[in-house]
């Protein structure tokens, strides 16, 4: 097996190819400026080269205003490079798992999302990424799965558990929004499930791929500074009152039974994960 993955300098896509190599599993990482997924020749020069046999496309554009104000861009990489990057997966034969998000859907729901929900999205962002999820599922491969998930945080990158630990740290006032719920998403949980998906042989298609469990965003900033050991208050507010340009989905639970069933055990609660991102943090 050779292993490539995409986005590798990402929060996300760095922990993916330290559990690889944790399973000794030979594991190539790419990402900006060496090699951008919406670059299709150097792209194909590069699986030519590599010949790899499973692909872990972490890379993306996550800026979510910051696709609302380039959409051409967000279509572009997020959209057009994993039409790409699922091509050229179909010509060498290899598997692919592509890492999607609870912003296909409109937040309108009132049960968590399952897999085979009919997205929605309201955003660019959201738009991009499920124009990423046509492209794979497309190509109607057993192999091909497409993985959404929600609210991601992991050691080493930018999230926002660490925001709320340093404004708290900063003695900084502090406002969260209670209006938006969802699944929060370690980094590392979210890496060993990936791989064990691709490598169980389970029928390609959409998975759910979250931490168990669900909160606000205030309740879920309660929660790190709880787990940090900080005690600081912190006030509610409205999504309206951030006057962000892209709009977020209000609810985005989502149902990850059939993940669950494949790995024949739920993901971590968050609260667990959470206690354990702390932990290598303040190492």
């Amino acid at each position: 097996m050779k292993f490539m993955v995409t986005g590798a300098l990402g929060q996300l896509g760095r922990v993916t190819v330290e559990e690889l190599r944790s399973r000794n599993i030979e594991v190539v990482g790419t990402d900006l400026p060496e090699l951008s997924v919406d670059d299709l020749p150097s792209l194909r020069a590069f699986f030519a080269d590599y010949q790899p046999t499973h692909v872990l496309h972490c890379g993306a554009i996550t800026n979510v205003d910051g696709c609302e104000a380039d959409r051409e861009l967000a279509m572009r990489v997020n959209g057009q490079g994993t039409a790409n990057v699922a091509e050229l997966c179909r010509d060498a034969d290899a598997a692919l798992v592509y890492v999607s998000t609870d912003f296909v859907f409109d937040g309108d729901g009132t049960r968590p999302y399952r897999h085979d929900d009919v997205p929605a999205p309201v955003s660019v962002y959201g738009e991009s990424k499920l124009a990423g999820e046509t492209a794979v599922l497309s190509h109607g491969r057993p192999d091909f799965y497409v993985t959404r998930t929600a609210w991601v945080f992991g050691p080493g990158g930018q999230n926002f558990p660490k925001a709320i630990m340093n404004r708290a740290n900063q003695g900084l006032p502090m406002s969260v929004v209670d209006d938006q719920v969802g699944c929060p998403s370690m980094t590392r949980d979210l890496a060993a499930a990936m791989v064990d998906l691709v490598l169980s042989g389970a029928a390609g298609g959409v998975y759910h791929m979250a931490n168990e469990g669900s909160c606000s965003w205030h309740k879920f900033a309660c929660d790190i500074l709880a787990a940090a050991g900080i005690d600081v208050p912190v006030a509610t507010m409205s999504s309206s009152e951030l006057d962000r340009p892209a709009k977020r989905p209000s609810y985005s639970i989502l149902d990850c039974s059939r993940l669950t069933e494949v790995r024949g055990a739920p993901l971590p609660t968050y609260q667990d994960a959470l206690e354990r991102y702390i932990q290598e943090e303040l190492a």
